[in-house]
């Protein structure tokens, strides 16, 4: 029977043993740029290529700025089950979602989610540990290099991000999988309106 835990907002704070959250509100280190016209905010997220150095056992990575258009994921009964988690153990990996346009959205309702759990003395996901956050369309995140997370996860319509990423081709050394004891999410607290699939 998967254990379950229940969806947490995604803050700056909550999310900092995992990575960065990407945001403009929260930060509080915002100037105006731009004659004006802009606020801006340096350095939201640490960006990290642990194979910049020379290593025999490591090829060389090269940044990888991509599109991923994720389609919804199914629920039942306001749950997801999550059954696998990854990690890039030499880069950090950003996720910021895309507007898309002719999509009415309110940017304080989630839109996916951010599925994390820390590392085990066995080397793979201490369960014990796994959170999830609920992030909306005005966030951005960037997973440290070497921490576990899910898959992308969207709920309840499509959602388009630019991901950024370090990658050398080399299968393991750009992402590692891990099949999981299954983990039920309670999305509910949350999502609203959630429409019924199966798991």
């Amino acid at each position: 029977m998967p254990f379950q835990i229940t969806i947490e907002p995604l803050t700056i704070e909550s999310f900092k043993p995992y990575g960065d959250v990407i945001q403009l509100e929260g930060n509080k280190n915002v100037i105006i740029a731009n004659q004006g016209t802009a606020k801006r905010v340096n350095h939201v997220a640490k960006l990290e290529n642990l194979r910049s150095g020379p290593s025999p056992a490591l090829q060389s990575a090269k940044p990888n700025m991509c599109i991923f258009s994720s389609a919804p994921r199914p629920t039942t009964g306001g749950l997801f089950q999550v059954k696998l988690l990854e990690r890039h153990p030499y880069s950090s990996q950003v996720f910021m979602p895309i507007h898309e346009q002719g999509v009415k959205t309110s940017p304080d309702l989630p839109s996916y989610l951010v599925i994390v759990a820390e590392n085990g003395s066995d080397d793979l996901p201490d369960l014990r540990t796994i959170r999830a956050f609920a992030a909306t369309s005005t966030q951005g995140i960037n997973y440290k290099a070497n921490s576990w997370h899910s898959p992308m996860v969207t709920i309840g319509r499509r959602v388009n991000f630019v991901v950024l990423v370090w990658e050398n081709g080399v299968k393991l050394q750009d992402c590692e999988e891990a099949p999981i004891t299954p983990v039920l999410i309670d999305l509910k607290p949350l999502f609203k309106n959630l429409s019924e699939s199966k798991i």
